[in-house]
């Protein structure tokens, strides 16, 4: 079925959407005269297959497919950065027509459509990856890729959906809305790989700067509002209005993008400014010269009797080298380590132990290593990082909090034991449950550094975590074993996330990956120097590599470390306050006595449920699983328990709310009126207290089963609800 221009009288449907279609502001008049006298006669030719491009389904598809390319065009390792500033347009001028009115009853599957394109090209890689160490055959993989990337296309769903819903009855200028929508689902959708729309811009130091106030929802800011005011620039072209003879900068047409040029250029001025900044501290303060050793090591090779011998022997042999050139401290990748250690190992082993670390230099090491803690007749393994000093003495230990799901863990393996039996290849290792820092002394001064394994690199809030210690690092250091991923764009893409700690934190960035990417980032997010990325498996014979440079020594900064994600909360606030205006202006404002009331039965069920199941120990472990707030310091079977009675819970106290609803609300609402008053109540139970605490960390994808699995359950109360109430009583 074709479908219509939302701006016209054939887009209106029944119910609640006639309402608000009816109820939608015109466009100003001289708008509507203008477009009314605009005929395709009157375009050039190349804009007129333009327009008739827009009004089909294909042309709209074509034009998402085109949007999600160049979006992934201008992520690493393509590169071609500028893209992304104007990637969003083709997308904007689908969902969006001349008159700023929606122009498609189905924006959230264009938007979807971007989404697909634009994360399928950023990562095509897992397929491979399921393929080689998953040992799974295309046909399961594909599947699996397809799964991954379409829940990730959720985010682009949503922000066309909710632009378009937002539009059709608040007349705000889209250059403004389309990147506040953006944000607000940046920071609400949590993905296995935390990535932004800010990762494009990683190796441009002007634009990310402003990183070190609003984290990496900033530059993602910008970039959208880049696109929306080349949209709004394009739609003043077409309707032969972008050149008025008289008050072209102060004409209202033309205040939107020129506000938004005004933003990006203060910016940009900022990010220069900043950089001289840190140019200048970075010169004052100490430096010490960091060896990382990349001794691009198989996969398969790692911790293989015959083979871990090699590993281990090129790994001292490179550090005997940056010793000899003057290294201050050396680091190895993650797991680089060939021998499992016991959990209380605290000093390295003597000169005619083959397993010695520290064999023919004293320089300080800081290395991976699997380590070792006995629980009764079995041995639980670590993902770990230590620091050996000059003495060989162990002086920090640091566990990795945050496993690769389904690649370092299966979640509730022990209690889900069939799990296993379908999955047995994937490891299971124990989760570390704080952060710390390693002393380091130099020069006479202590200074700290910041340990960080694999992908805990690449999520914000982390970070902050890491910072938040009684001892904030001097210098953070990344170690991470990237060689599941083999020579694709993951280890650009982990590097260029990566860089983004350093401008948050204003602290230089040591990176030391087995097959690559190893790197030193400065305070200003500017790589000094990289390793190449490599695949062992299929280039076998690769050189290791020995990288040395120095690095400075210097106190954190940047007021991103207690703002958090503030930027990105008020420009989720911003958008509620729009959301209510608009379902005002439609005739159905948000009730808040209901909403209110389907809050407080939500939580009191939870806190009634605990009480009766558990005790307050239930109750306790309930919001900390509901929070994610150290819910990895839970015994992993009240974590089970919690989660999958919390679901249950949620899920039979929002049937009964959604009855309610159903019942209470009038025929002609029953559409729509209620859906939103228990999806505002949802979220505030379920979403609301994560972005609170600030532990969108990567780990939380459950918070959006656990809210999708309670809005399905809670609407289709509301659905029969509202059938009870038109069935009348029987006497």
């Amino acid at each position: 079925m074709s479908e219509k221009p939302s701006s016209t009288p054939a887009d209106s449907s029944s119910g609640s959407e006639g309402a608000a279609a009816q109820t939608a502001p015109a466009p100003s008049p001289s708008v509507a005269r203008h477009d009314d006298g605009l005929t395709k006669a009157k375009l050039p030719p190349w804009l007129r297959r333009l327009s008739t491009l827009v009004e089909s389904r294909l042309g709209r598809l074509l034009l998402c497919a085109l949007s999600g390319t160049l979006l992934f065009l201008s992520c690493a390792d393509f590169d071609i950065w500028p893209l992304c500033w104007l990637g969003m347009v083709p997308l904007l001028w689908v969902l969006v027509d001349r008159q700023g009115q929606p122009r498609t009853q189905s924006p959230f599957l264009y938007g979807f459509i971007t989404g697909l394109f634009a994360n399928g090209g950023g990562f095509y890689w897992i397929v491979g990856l399921l393929m080689r160490f998953g040992h799974l055959p295309f046909v399961a993989a594909l599947p699996l890729f397809l799964l991954l990337i379409a829940y990730q296309a959720i985010t682009f769903g949503l922000f066309a959906a909710i632009l378009c819903r937002l539009r059709r009855h608040v007349d705000m200028p889209v250059t403004w809305l389309a990147p506040l929508v953006w944000v607000a689902c940046e920071l609400c959708v949590p993905y296995v790989f935390p990535w932004y729309l800010a990762i494009t811009q990683a190796w441009v130091p002007p634009v990310i700067q402003i990183a070190d106030i609003t984290g990496p929802l900033g530059v993602s800011f910008v970039l959208v509002l880049s696109n929306a005011a080349l949209w709004q620039l394009s739609i003043l072209f077409t309707n032969q209005r972008i050149l008025p003879r008289r008050g072209l900068l102060l004409g209202p047409s033309l205040r939107p993008p020129a506000l938004a040029a005004v933003t990006i250029l203060l910016v940009l001025g900022y990010g220069m400014m900043r950089i001289y900044q840190v140019d200048k501290a970075r010169a004052d303060a100490p430096k010490i010269r960091v060896g990382v050793v990349q001794a691009n090591i198989g996969i398969h090779e790692k911790f293989v009797p015959g083979l871990r011998e090699r590993q281990h022997a090129v790994h001292v042999s490179l550090s005997q080298t940056l010793a000899a050139r003057g290294a201050d401290l050396i680091v190895w990748p993650e797991s680089s380590y060939p021998y499992p250690l016991r959990r209380d190992f605290a000093r390295d082993f003597p000169d005619n132990d083959p397993r010695k670390l520290q064999s023919g230099f004293t320089t300080p090491l800081l290395f991976g290593a699997l380590t070792l803690d006995r629980r009764g007749s079995e041995w639980a393994p670590y993902n770990t990082a230590l620091l050996l000093d000059k003495n060989g003495e162990v002086r920090g230990s640091f566990d990795k909090n945050f496993l690769l799901i389904f690649g370092e863990y299966l979640p509730f393996a022990r209690q889900l034991s069939f799990l296993r039996e379908l999955i047995p290849a994937i490891s299971n290792f124990e989760r570390g449950t704080e952060t710390t820092t390693f002393p380091f002394d130099h020069g006479g001064t202590r200074y700290y550094l910041g340990p960080m394994i694999c992908y805990e690199d690449i999520i914000p809030a982390f970070g902050r975590r890491l910072f938040a210690d009684k001892n904030p690092p001097n210098l953070m250091v990344n170690i991470t074993n990237d060689a599941w991923f083999g020579a694709t764009s993951e280890p650009y893409e982990h590097l260029a996330l990566a860089i983004y700690r350093a401008v948050e934190h204003r602290t230089d960035l040591v990176r030391a990956v087995n097959t690559g990417v190893s790197a030193y980032v400065d305070a200003a997010g500017r790589l000094y120097q990289k390793g190449p990325s490599v695949d062992p498996s299929l280039t076998p014979g690769v050189e290791p590599v020995a990288l040395l440079e120095d690095m400075a020594l210097m106190p954190p900064g940047g007021l991103y470390q207690k703002l958090g994600e503030t930027f990105g909360g008020l420009c989720l606030a911003i958008v509620l306050a729009v959301g209510m205006l608009a379902r005002r202006r439609a005739g159905l404002p948000l009730h808040w006595g209901p909403t209110l009331i389907a809050f407080l039965v939500l939580h009191g069920a939870l806190a009634v449920a605990a009480l009766v199941l558990g005790g307050t120990n239930l109750v306790r472990a309930f919001y900390t699983t509901l929070a994610h707030y150290h819910e990895n310091q839970l015994p992993e079977e009240l974590l089970f328990q919690a989660t999958w009675q919390i679901i249950a819970v949620l899920s039979l106290a929002g049937l009964g709310v959604g009855l309610w609803l159903g019942r209470t609300f009038d025929h002609v609402q029953n559409i729509v009126a209620g859906r939103l008053e228990l999806l505002v109540a949802i979220v505030a139970t379920t979403v609301a207290p994560v972005v609170i605490f600030g532990r969108m960390e990567g780990n939380t994808g459950a918070v959006v089963i656990v809210s999708g699995l309670v809005a399905l359950v809670s609407l289709r109360g509301i659905a029969l609800g509202a059938r009870l109430r038109r069935t009348p009583a029987k006497t």
